[in-house]
């Protein structure tokens, strides 16, 4: 199995409340659109990141007032989910989607189980299963923001696939913020020693779901239950296909241990 995470700072603007970037989109459905055994995770980028933010989702039930936000935000999500849905289907992507609470339940934030059978039965079917980050009912906090890497590593753990691929807005992984630093370097491979001697780097003003630093802890996670775990520059046309093809690309890979 292929497990492929489309970040949400490529399928959107995420400096622009619902934008979404339809020809992006369109570019990276059409490199999966010969890929079998499937299954795609995408963020929720500006659909779900900035109301998030402002109301303070990603902290739980505070007041009664956040729930209509949580409405509203759930409803933004979905919206994104059915244009990356459609874009997948009319690239040859039979794309099904299961939104993360129908297969796991959370607690303080992680996913406490996680029940296969819905991803299963679509694969069964020769289907591919979409999932993506979404705000979910969480038992100790109320509600909480499970991620789409929070669903990539359950998947990855289940599933055991031959590769993930983690589709972002840079060419992996610097040593310093390439956004920032002309002097940044690639790191073509990263392991937990290498993370280590990494500057922490603070979250954006509008991601709920964490800094760079504990996004690759996630990854080093999820590279323990595959062959090769990978992030490419998905805004880059061609590189997603070439790492899907076993090919050399721009990249870093992620190591466990």
């Amino acid at each position: 199995m292929i497990l492929v995470k489309l970040g949400g700072s490529v399928i959107t603007d995420k400096s622009r409340l619902r934008t979404f970037r339809a020809a992006s989109c369109r570019r990276l459905a059409e490199e999966l659109g010969g890929v079998d055994d499937l299954v795609v995770v995408h963020g929720a980028g500006s659909f779900g990141h900035i109301e998030a933010k402002k109301h303070a989702l990603h902290k739980g039930l505070k007041s009664n007032d956040q729930l209509r936000h949580v409405a509203s935000v759930q409803r933004d999500v979905r919206e994104l989910n059915v244009r990356v849905l459609e874009t997948l289907i009319d690239s040859g992507v039979r794309a099904v989607s299961i939104p993360p609470a129908a297969s796991a339940t959370f607690s303080h934030g992680v996913v406490k189980t996680f029940h296969p059978a819905p991803f299963r039965s679509v694969l069964d079917l020769g289907l591919t299963p979409v999932t993506f980050g979404d705000v979910v009912p969480d038992e100790s906090m109320g509600f909480s923001i499970c991620s789409g890497d929070l669903m990539m590593e359950a998947l990855a753990r289940e599933f055991k696939p031959r590769l993930v691929v983690f589709c972002a807005d840079v060419d992996g992984v610097f040593d310093r913020d390439p956004k920032r630093s002309r002097n940044a370097k690639l790191l073509t491979g990263l392991d937990r020693g290498a993370l280590r001697v990494l500057k922490r780097s603070s979250p954006t003003k509008a991601d709920v779901t964490g800094s760079i630093y504990g996004k690759l802890e996630r990854m080093l996670a999820i590279s323990e239950y595959c062959e090769k775990c990978m992030i490419v520059n998905g805004n880059v046309p061609g590189r997603l296909e070439k790492a899907l093809a076993g090919k050399k690309v721009v990249s870093t890979v992620v190591f466990p241990g």
